[in-house]
């Protein structure tokens, strides 16, 4: 009786450590704002609440991807990245049951990608090409930064601007509830927690519009004796 329990045990336990071995598998899709789908855009998925490493594969030709080798039924990040230092928004998604697939429903959406020379960021919906570099001005008041804007010359490009304010709630908006944080984690260097001048001054002689990176929030201020940073914008092809 002793012995049948035990080989039963034994059955049991093999049969277990078996099933924990299999893997399933994820596909996916990445895609840009307009739904076009982007090639050659490495993925990660790591794993949420454990710590095993992680799996990478790069898009095709037609922005699918496909994970064969995951832990059953685990949660992951998924994470696009688009060059050495830029990475689109992750989502985070189950994996299939133990040999099964499983279709993400949704394209991992990509909303900005880098210039060739990695000093650009494009927003795939507007087409606008922003300095990735969101210090690189400095901090100024709205005069100056007006001025700056006419004659700066980056990157191959002489026609840069003031973004406007929706331009820049836009950005906000995609930082989150901490502007700054996300957007430096994620596409941006040195955003700074602070106000930046938009061109918007509503024919006011006297204040302008500006909007805080560190909450999103909108503030009209004194366009003389008020400083905030110029973040530079201009609209791509």
């Amino acid at each position: 009786m002793r012995v049948l329990r035990t080989i039963s045990i034994g059955i049991m336990l093999v049969a277990f450590l078996f099933g924990c071995s299999k893997k399933s598998t994820l596909e996916g899709i990445v895609t840009d704002v307009a739904s076009k789908p982007m090639a050659g855009v490495r993925v990660v998925a790591k794993q949420v609440r454990q710590d095993k490493g992680q799996a990478e594969i790069t898009t095709g030709a037609d922005g699918t991807f496909k994970f064969e080798q995951l832990s059953a039924s685990t949660e992951y990040e998924l994470i696009p990245y688009l060059d050495a230092t830029s990475k689109g928004r992750s989502i985070t998604a189950e994996s299939a049951p133990a040999g099964q697939t499983k279709k993400l429903p949704n394209p991992i959406l990509v909303f900005f990608t880098p210039s060739k020379d990695g000093v650009l960021m494009r927003n795939t919906g507007s087409g606008l090409l922003w300095v990735k570099d969101a210090g690189k001005c400095g901090k100024m008041d709205w005069n100056a930064a007006m001025n700056m804007a006419k004659q700066f010359s980056f990157a191959g490009f002489s026609d840069w601007r003031l973004p406007t304010k929706n331009e820049l709630k836009t950005l906000a908006a995609y930082g989150g509830k901490f502007p700054a944080e996300k957007l430096n984690s994620d596409v941006f260097t040195n955003v700074q927690a602070d106000g930046y001048w938009s061109s918007n001054d509503e024919g006011n002689n006297l204040y302008a519009w500006a909007v805080n990176m560190k909450d999103g929030k909108v503030d009209n201020d004194s366009k003389s004796t008020t400083v905030y940073f110029v973040w530079l914008v201009r609209q791509g092809q």
